[in-house]
């Protein structure tokens, strides 16, 4: 089975669709760009996102629960710290360690997002 789409629940739908579109590579595939109530993106290997207005302000995300883009290399992970933190979005510092080069961003909604590479990627 392939994973093909996420239905992530937002209190701003619209924001956390920029936050994807900009950051992370997504497209609108939606003929309602600005609808308040859901958005529908997609991935350029055919994921699909689907961001939908959460019903209940009390729904969060679990504190560590979050997003991972693997990439082949250590540059596109470098250059979205540097996109994010030069728009003054919530971002980590480059981490290095055994599980290869991280960064963490907060989304808006507070969905946490993982951009890294494996050990080794050059």
């Amino acid at each position: 089975m392939k994973l093909n789409h996420l239905d992530l629940q937002v209190p701003d739908v619209q924001a956390t669709a920029r936050f994807f579109v900009r950051y992370c590579g997504f497209t609108s595939h939606a003929k309602n760009h600005d609808s308040p109530a859901i958005a529908m993106l997609g991935g350029t290997d055919g994921f699909v996102l689907i961001l939908q207005r959460r019903k209940r302000d009390s729904d969060v995300f679990p504190e560590d629960f979050h997003l991972g883009f693997l990439q082949d290399s250590e540059a596109p992970v470098l250059a979205f710290h540097e996109r994010v933190k030069a728009d003054g979005l919530e971002v980590s510092d480059v981490i290095r360690n055994n599980r290869g080069t991280l960064v963490y961003c907060r989304a808006p909604g507070g969905i946490l997002v993982e951009v890294s590479c494996r050990p080794g990627a050059v």
